[in-house]
């Protein structure tokens, strides 16, 4: 029990140690006024306190250990350090602390009784920061307040060495340059201006300023600018699809770089015009922004003094979904386009068509059709099926380099039936040879992708059949799981109508419906309502077609 009483006391008393320095004035032996916190504190100085008194033999061996140290600190750190002198003893006045700086050939600020030391020293010396053990005490106060009490080694040299290795640990501060979620930003220049001048720095990831001596004893206010900035650099349909959800209010930004990221034209506003000018950048009509394409928000006062830093965080506009601020990269499959090989004349025209394998819920794509312009010549594209597909969506003026670019993001969601044309493109073979050798997705110029209701990515895939394989995909039931509509693939024979069952795993039937058909490939479209959760068996005129998983 006495113990455990022990136990509780001591955790008491270390709790109950003062965190921050409480601030005091003293009058120094020079007949100066002296406030820790105004004079040295607010101005971002460190303050080392020798609590000492005038007949310490201990601190009499100090002395020249002491001053030599104060001297080298000085000379590293100017205009960030001070030393002071502080007597424990009642009767050392400020005259008894003149005439020992004197003797033992001190130069730093020193005050006894009447200058206010004692008082200064009060809750060093009365257990408030810890153990007093006597004189001398070396006491360590950051510009935040913080206290390091009793710096104390096996001599009065490895003393003044863990003091200067405190100093120097809290002066040469660095600071972050990263993305929201810690990714190291590259290639940038520090700017600290000062009333009279800027300093520059390079810097990648992190920076400091401590050892500028132009900033020492000045104030300075940091910007950063990114060296090689590329307007295009992570900017994705993706990202244009994320900032038409916001606009629509359908998902909207919450935190303040997403905001400012999805400004392209920095008026302040996220509107419309701000996909208009994300589309043109990515189809390569604009090669730049009206503004710097990277934006730095510094954590803190970007306010600085005496070599201080401040961590910034990196905004790429237009980049909201990467490679900045990606999340893992998704792990699902490609979504693949089929395209009907063919071999064509020099001269021969073609309409080519892409057509989904899936049946798949979009909110925007992204693909660079890439050729050679001496082998192939596109003339023109469209997707009916695709809402607000114009000649805004594509840069037809890219042709001659050998690409055709394309970005679709309306705002609105588009079905894709499998089977049916996504796009139509018009060309003209200038030279003989088979399509598939002539025309290809150049994803290294623009990466093929195709972004779902979910605000997911897929990596889109142009897949070459042959006349063989040309009939369409049957027994398919799309989008599955499903959440509420699905569609059943249907070949009839002969137009006529057909019943459609939908099934729990037990046999019950939870849907029925009839639709009429046509000859040939038919989708029906079945609304099973508010079912359970689960699997479902899927008949056509009591025909097994597939299982279709609910999910809510």
């Amino acid at each position: 029990m006495k113990n455990l009483f022990t136990l509780l006391l001591l955790l008491l008393c270390a709790n109950g140690f003062a965190q921050t320095a409480p601030n005091f004035t003293i009058v120094t032996s020079d007949g100066q006024s002296r406030n820790l916190y105004n004079d040295y504190l607010n101005q971002g100085k460190i303050v080392i306190i020798e609590a000492f008194f005038t007949t310490c033999p201990p601190c009499n061996t100090h002395a020249p250990f002491w001053q030599a140290l104060y001297e080298s600190q000085l000379a590293a750190h100017p205009g960030q350090v001070e030393f002071l002198l502080l007597s424990t003893l009642q009767s050392d006045n400020n005259s008894k602390v003149a005439q020992y700086k004197t003797a033992k050939n001190l130069t730093m600020p020193g005050s006894g009784t009447d200058g206010g030391g004692l008082t200064a020293l009060q809750p060093y010396i009365t257990g408030q920061f810890g153990e007093f053990q006597g004189t001398p005490t070396f006491i360590i106060i950051y510009p935040d307040g913080e206290v390091e009490f009793d710096v104390r080694g096996a001599t009065p040299q490895i003393t003044m060495d863990m003091i200067a290795q405190s100093i120097t640990a809290q002066l040469t501060q660095s600071c972050a340059i990263e993305s929201p979620f810690g990714n190291p930003v590259s290639n940038i220049q520090i700017s600290a201006t000062t009333p009279t001048m800027t300093a520059n720095i390079s810097a990648s990831g992190t920076y400091s300023l401590s050892n500028v001596p132009q900033l020492q004893n000045t104030s300075y206010t940091i910007s950063a600018t990114k060296m090689d900035a590329d307007p295009l650099q992570g900017v994705s349909t993706f990202d244009l699809v994320r900032i038409s959800k916001h606009i629509l209010g359908l998902d909207t930004f919450v935190q303040d770089w997403q905001k400012l990221a999805a400004d392209m034209n920095c008026n302040g506003m996220v509107t419309t015009y701000d996909i208009v000018l994300g589309r043109q950048l990515i189809l390569g009509v604009l090669e730049n922004l009206p503004c710097s394409p990277w934006k730095f928000i510094p954590q803190g006062s970007n306010v600085q003094s005496n070599g201080s830093c401040v961590d910034l965080m990196g905004v790429k506009l237009g980049d909201l979904t990467g490679p900045y601020f990606a999340p893992p990269p998704s792990d699902r499959g490609a979504f693949a386009l089929r395209a009907a090989d063919r071999y064509l004349h020099p001269g021969q025209q073609y309409r080519l068509e892409l057509r989904p394998e899936e049946w798949f819920e979009i909110q925007g794509l992204q693909l660079d059709l890439g050729f050679d312009p001496n082998v192939v010549q596109i003339n023109n594209i469209s997707a009916t099926g695709l809402p607000g597909f114009d000649a805004t969506c594509y840069n037809l003026h890219a042709v001659s380099e050998g690409h055709l670019p394309v970005v679709w993001v309306d705002g609105a969601t588009a079905t894709l039936p499998p089977n049916d044309a996504l796009f139509s493109i018009e060309l003209t073979a200038l030279q003989g040879g088979q399509l598939s050798d002539m025309l290809r997705f150049h994803s290294a110029h623009l990466p093929a992708e195709i972004y779902d209701t979910e605000i997911s990515k897929r990596q889109m895939d142009l897949r070459w059949i042959s006349r063989e394989q040309e009939q369409p995909i049957a027994g398919k039931i799309f989008p599955n799981p499903t959440r509420s509509m699905f569609q059943v693939y249907y070949d009839s024979p002969e137009g006529v109508d057909v019943l459609v069952q939908v099934a729990d795993m037990n046999g019950k039937i939870v849907l029925e419906k009839t639709f009429q058909t046509s000859k040939g490939a038919n989708y029906l479209s079945v609304q099973p309502g508010s079912p359970t959760p689960g699997l479902y068996v899927v008949k056509v005129n009591g025909s097994y077609q597939g299982n279709v998983l609910l999910v809510y």
